[in-house]
């Protein structure tokens, strides 16, 4: 029976973020915590929108990669 996930805790979802580049943390934080638009984000960031788009993706591609790295016991990662 696998294990469901445990829900981030504050501390390690920041300490993913951190981890994230530097791009890819702006558009994040932009989008989650500001709620802008991919359009207002691009404006802001002088990007296209399907680049903001492509940055968002790989943060949260990245961030549940980086999470769920965190949630394993350190005998899992071989």
């Amino acid at each position: 029976m696998a294990q469901k996930p445990r829900p981030p805790d504050s501390d390690r979802l920041e300490k993913a973020i951190r981890r994230l580049s530097p791009i890819e943390r702006e558009v994040l934080l932009l989008s989650a915590r500001d709620g802008l638009a991919s359009i207002e984000i691009a404006a802001r960031l002088d990007l296209s929108s399907q680049a903001v788009e492509r940055h968002l993706a790989d943060a949260l591609f990245n961030l549940d990669r980086l999470l769920e790295r965190q949630a394993r016991p350190w005998w899992r990662f071989w």
